[in-house]
């Protein structure tokens, strides 16, 4: 979409931001809009990719008991378009990585471990693959651990709030979804619902008609497994707007490390705030913290980030300078984006995988 966006398709993508499963009728109703009129412009922004819904799939369920956020520098002086054909082929053979960016001279990856084995094993899988003819193709990688056991997340995304201050909208601030501990367990799940699950989050755009076709059973039976993996709290709808657009120019990768010595209850007043509200994904723990954000361009970047990170900077609870990496959306390229199904299907247990339904559009840009 080249035109910059109506006053109205602002308030949809907004809306749903906020919440996946809201309906025409639904939006109609919270903006004061027409149904027809939101049904006409949700179609026209799904058709165009300004927005995709993607089906999180609860990975705490699945006894995954470690996240960890990957970034660092890559050489200058190798093509852009090599080191990602490299990367991309490292991506193929490491399901747990769901989602991967790249920028000039700068690379990052969010993974999903059921154990530290498990990542230790993709790391030294990532030094195999870039030695030899590869070695300049690789980047400096630093990993930052967020055992779900001791830390906060917010891997469903929370894209309303940065919406709504780049979008400049009259309607009231959204309620942020800020991070959140979860509990590692394995829910116990049945091969249908298994089966389903995986194919939930490989064609999130897909009806309940389509996946029983994939799977062999009635619509009624998937409508009913759908729901059912709902009450378990398996997965999370959510719509994710592409951030390519003309007025978000630039994101941030930002890591933050806490002083170890703070006291619980001045660590936890640390958890609010808008350098919290304002992170479309969020990962925090006592003495650290990675969170991304959006702006319109340099200048906004400049003002915003000095202004979300000065509580902290002035009240001295950092340890170091924060590490700040930002890219230009017109550069960045998503080498894995939403990439759930691979790592749901490993984590299940699921060999094998679904061709059948390989023309369905996927989630990414």
């Amino acid at each position: 979409m080249e035109r910059p966006f109506r006053e109205s398709e602002k308030l949809v993508i907004y809306g749903l931001a906020q919440d996946a499963q809201l309906t025409d009728s639904s939006l109609a109703r919270r903006f004061g809009m027409k149904e027809s009129t939101v049904s006409s412009i949700r179609r026209r922004l799904m058709d165009s990719r300004n927005i995709y819904f993607a089906n999180v799939p609860s990975f705490h369920n699945m006894g995954c008991e470690l996240i960890v956020q990957l970034y660092g520098s890559s050489n200058p002086a190798v093509p852009k378009d090599v080191k990602d054909a490299s990367h991309l082929t490292f991506l193929d053979s490491t399901p747990e990585v769901f989602d991967s960016v790249s920028g000039e001279g700068f690379i990052m990856m969010s993974g999903l471990f059921r154990s530290f084995s498990d990542y230790v094993t993709a790391l030294d899988r990532y030094d195999r693959h870039f030695i030899g003819l590869r070695a300049a193709e690789r980047a400096d990688l630093r990993s930052v651990f967020f055992p779900l056991a001791i830390s906060k997340v917010c891997y469903s995304y929370n894209f309303a709030p940065g919406l709504h201050r780049i979008f400049g909208l009259d309607v009231p601030k959204p309620q942020p979804k800020r991070p959140e501990h979860f509990e590692v367990e394995n829910v116990e799940l049945s091969l249908m619902e298994k089966r389903t699950l995986v194919n939930l989050a490989e064609y999130p755009h897909a009806t309940d008609a389509q996946i029983a076709s994939l799977i062999g059973k009635s619509r009624q039976t998937v409508t009913n497994i759908r729901k059912r993996l709902e009450r378990k709290g398996m997965f999370t709808r959510v719509c994710i707007p592409l951030l390519l657009t003309w007025n978000i120019d630039l994101i941030a990768f930002v890591h933050l490390r806490f002083r170890p010595d703070l006291d619980y209850e001045t660590r936890a007043s640390l958890s609010s705030g808008d350098w919290v509200d304002l992170s479309w994904y969020t990962l925090e723990r006592e003495t650290e913290a990675y969170t991304t954000y959006m702006f319109k361009d340099y200048k906004d970047y400049i003002s915003e980030m000095q202004r979300m990170l000065k509580p902290l900077v002035d009240s001295d609870v950092l340890r170091g300078d924060p590490n700040i990496y930002l890219i230009s959306t017109a550069a960045a390229k998503e080498l894995r984006d939403c990439h759930y199904a691979p790592m749901a299907r490993k984590f299940l247990g699921l060999g094998g995988d679904d061709t059948r339904f390989s023309h369905y559009p996927r989630v990414g840009m």
